[in-house]
Formats: C-alpha cells, sequence, structure tokens
C-alpha cells in the first residue's frame, strides 16, 4: 500500500500530508526501538517540524524519505544521549561534585537581596530608575540613553551615579 497523496500543481507527494498519514507507524517505529512512549511523541513531533520546514515534497520514494528521516533523527537521539551520560560521568569522577550547591539559607539572602535592591531602585525618581535600569540591565550605551531621554551623556552619567549610591548606602545599612 503507497499512502501518496499529490499536490494539484506539480503531481509530487506532499510530505507533510503523508507524515499525517504515517504518525502511527512512526510511533511505532520509535517505540520498538527506545521503549518510552513520551521520547517516541516528542520524535513524532520532531519529524513534523524537520518536513515542515522543507518545500514539503519529495521526488522518488517519499515514505522511505520519510523513514530515513525518523532513522536519523533517533540515530541524532542517541548520539546526544550517549554524549549526555558520559558528560554527566566525567563531571562526577572529575571531583567536580564540590562545586557548590545552593543551600535554603544561600538561597534566601539571595532573594532577600535582591528584593532590597528592588525596593531601592523603587525609592528612586522614575527617571533615575528608568535610566540605572537600562544601562544596567539591558546593557545600553550612556550616549544611546542619553539620546533617547533628550538629555546630555554627562546627565545620565549623573542618574547612574545616583542610583549606584543609594544601593550601596542600602547594602551598607544591610550590614
Amino acid at each position: 500500500m503507497r499512502l501518496v497523496r499529490s499536490d494539484p500543481a506539480g503531481g509530487t507527494p506532499d510530505l507533510l500530508a503523508m507524515l499525517r498519514q504515517m504518525r502511527p507507524a512512526l510511533l511505532a517505529f520509535f517505540l520498538r526501538r527506545l521503549h518510552d512512549r513520551t521520547l517516541a511523541e516528542d520524535l513524532v513531533q520532531d519529524m513534523f517540524v524537520r518536513i515542515s520546514g522543507m518545500d514539503g515534497r519529495v521526488a522518488g520514494n517519499p515514505e522511505g524519505y520519510i523513514f530515513q528521516t525518523a532513522a536519523n533523527l533517533l540515530r541524532d537521539h542517541v548520539r546526544r544521549e550517549a554524549t549526555r551520560v558520559r558528560y554527566i560521568q566525567s563531571w562526577a569522577e572529575d571531583g567536580s561534585a564540590d562545586v557548590d550547591t545552593f543551600d535554603a539559607e544561600r538561597l534566601l539572602a539571595a532573594r532577600q537581596s535582591v528584593g532590597c535592591v528592588a525596593t531601592t531602585l523603587a525609592t528612586l525618581p522614575d527617571r533615575t530608575r528608568q535610566i540605572f535600569i537600562l544601562y544596567r540591565l539591558e546593557n545600553l550605551q550612556r550616549k544611546a540613553i542619553a539620546a533617547a531621554f533628550g538629555i546630555s551623556v554627562s546627565a545620565v552619567e549623573k542618574h547612574i551615579a545616583k542610583a549606584m549610591q543609594a544601593l550601596l548606602a542600602n547594602a551598607e545599612e544591610r550590614r
């Protein structure tokens, strides 16, 4: 049985339509090899993404093309998984387990610190806060900020300095 749908314009098979018809067969193909339904569904979805990114037509044996693409996806998955496993093993054997882990106390301190920064920024004048956020968080150049606000670069630097002073004063209070 050949699942060929022709494109009305060119008479060549429409791969996406064929892929929809062949979905159960592709799912079975992946399930037989992976024994994981979720992963098989993901790979079938990857097939749709890969095929939809093409012009949707192929000459010759379209079913063969679809299954060859499936085999390639499976091979890529196995390679990525093997690389991931090797990385995890080397990480564990390398003694990299000495890396700092986030404990509850450090996480709480970090959240409080961010909260204090947000509170301090909220107390600043609106323009100073906006300029500081654009400079520090959005990484905009002082010159671009000056142009956006219609002020001089020197004025932008003064706003940034004012915000930094407020943040430093807040940090000193917390100590």
